[in-house]
């Protein structure tokens, strides 16, 4: 099965330690992300118990892109099993040990990524785990009524022979067109099943190789040898199998006429339920194996990544204790993950705070910085910043919600059912970072601002860090929650930003300055000058009556 292959060694050195967002590569990853999720999907549902993304929050931080500039996996499992992780917040520190090892032996890792690259990413491969795990929902037919025809079939011809007996050969002729009738029905459904045994093998035997290849056990366990000898005789079925598949199709005549006579036989119908029944007994050694060989390489990806990033580190995490500064978010030089070349920010999060500025000023961006960093730190173990320090904290946001035209349910609808999510989650839940972005954006001004400074009192009154941005400076004097801005100048009719974070309340508006810097009729922008005073004025007075 492995060989060695001079263009796929040159290929994985020079992919190695680069983006996967350049070249073909991110395209078809892309293309893919719906196979690649049905991993998580069906693992999700029996990991109740644990810290997790969900999907509002994956989507408001365009998670899928983030998993993607990390996807240097050369497998199909090594991409679901990455997905998953990545929305798994538990204790990455724990996976130091075997990423250690895959950094500091660079000719061993080549020589682990060779063996992946044969596993592959044929479409096939992302069902296997589905497949695998519910093997007693795919057995063709009834194993004790085929043995019973197999034995008749036999017997008959045997009689046949021995009694020269037309009758007995009447009868072995019968059988054997129900045999055939019953080995073309199924054909069609085992010659899809067993693609996806073929996938698995290939999995097997990279499992083999490994156990052989690990001496040292820097990257192997026992718990992971055994499974793999216990499914060793499975390994030997399917390779028999396959090999009488693969000269059928050659086109040889004694091949096929080999396959059909099998057929009548029913053996390879009767040894794929037989193969069936041993993997549903050893449901564990199997699920072992695709976890370790899925995770070993999503550790490569995640030992690319970092090698890819001009600035990374490992979290510190500290445990929550009742002192504010202990339990604090602190970062240095934190970067988003996906902007090259980004402006990088210093700051602690302590408890909650509120985020003013102009538009297109860095806002949004800033606390999804924030956010992913958390989620990374508690994934995979790696952070784009210079120091990264937290407790470990459950993530959720309210960012990129839209109107749901299937539904019918309006931006408002939908923005209230995820801020209540919220609310829910931390009156049970005090380990929880909130991220908001322009609270309820999506209602008229005056109950805008009653609701948000009343949800942001409940939340205040919560253990949970917050950090929200809002425009409407109305909900900035709050005691409860620090105040920090971005900022911009005007140089040359041109709208310039630092991208860096001050503390204090914001004292600037863009929006009618872009209006004039995008080339709006002067008219307009002239008309928007002289409607501002007013309005501003009469906005106060309404507010300062309400409350």
């Amino acid at each position: 099965m492995f060989g060695s292959n001079k263009r796929l060694t040159d290929m994985i050195t020079r992919s190695f330690g680069k983006s996967p967002l350049e070249g073909w590569s991110y395209y078809n990853a892309q293309n893919r992300l719906d196979k690649v999720r049905r991993y998580h999907d069906a693992l999700s549902e029996s990991q109740d118990d644990e810290w997790t993304v969900d999907e509002i929050t994956w989507n408001d931080l365009e998670m899928d892109q983030v998993y993607l500039r990390i996807n240097h996996c050369n497998s199909f499992l090594g991409e679901q099993e990455l997905y998953h992780r990545m929305h798994l917040l538990g204790k990455p520190e724990d996976q130091e040990a075997r990423l250690g090892y895959l950094t500091s032996e660079p000719q061993k890792r080549l020589k682990i990524e060779e063996k992946l690259q044969y596993i592959g990413k044929l479409d096939e491969g992302y069902y296997l785990s589905e497949f695998l795990l519910n093997s007693n929902m795919w057995k063709l037919g009834s194993s004790l009524i085929y043995h019973i025809l197999q034995i008749a079939l036999v017997g008959l011809f045997v009689a046949a022979f021995v009694l020269d007996s037309m009758i007995c050969l009447g009868a072995c002729v019968a059988v054997a067109v129900v045999n055939l009738g019953i080995y073309l029905s199924v054909k069609q459904k085992y010659e899809v099943f067993f693609t996806s045994l073929i996938e698995f093998k290939k999995v097997y035997d990279f499992a083999r190789w490994i156990v052989k290849y690990d001496t040292q056990g820097a990257i192997v366990d026992e718990h992971f040898t055994q499974a793999t000898r216990k499914l060793g005789k499975m390994s030997w079925v399917i390779t028999g199998m396959n090999g009488r598949r693969q000269s059928a199709m050659t086109g040889d005549v004694l091949a096929i006429l080999r396959e059909y006579l099998w057929g009548m036989l029913l053996i390879d119908v009767s040894m794929f339920n037989y193969i069936m029944k041993i993997i549903e007994g050893k449901q564990a050694d199997v699920r072992s194996i695709l976890q370790f060989v899925g995770e070993l390489d999503s550790d490569i990806a995640i030992v690319s990544y970092r090698s890819s990033m001009k600035q990374w580190c490992k979290p510190e995490f500290h445990n929550e204790v009742e002192k504010l500064d202990v339990g604090s978010i602190i970062a240095e030089s934190i970067a988003h993950p996906l902007i090259t070349d980004a402006v990088t920010n210093d700051f602690t999060l302590a408890d909650r705070a509120i985020i003013t500025g102009s538009n297109a000023s860095g806002k949004s961006t800033f606390m999804k910085s924030i956010a992913i960093n958390c989620i990374l730190a508690q994934s995979i173990n790696t952070c784009s910043a210079k120091h990264f320090t937290m407790s470990p904290t459950m993530v959720v946001t309210c960012m990129a919600l839209r109107d749901d035209i299937l539904t019918g349910e309006s931006y408002y609808f939908r923005e209230a059912r995820c801020l209540k999510r919220m609310l829910d989650l931390v009156d049970h839940e005090s380990r929880v970072l909130v991220v908001v972005d322009e609270i309820l954006k999506g209602t008229n001004t005056a109950e805008r601002i009653a609701a948000s400074k009343a949800i942001l009192d409940y939340l205040g009154r919560r253990k949970c860090k917050t950090i929200v941005a809002t425009h409407d400076n109305e909900l900035t004097d709050n005691a409860m929650y620090r105040n920090y801005h971005f900022c911009n100048q005007i140089q040359d009719d041109d709208i310039v930003f630092d991208y860096l974070i001050h503390e204090g309340k914001s004292t600037q508006s863009n929006a009618i300055a872009l209006l004039k810097h995008l080339g709006y009729p002067d008219e307009v922008v002239k008309a928007a000058e002289e409607n501002i005073s007013p309005c501003i004025s009469e906005k106060n007075t309404a507010f300062r009556k309400r409350f």
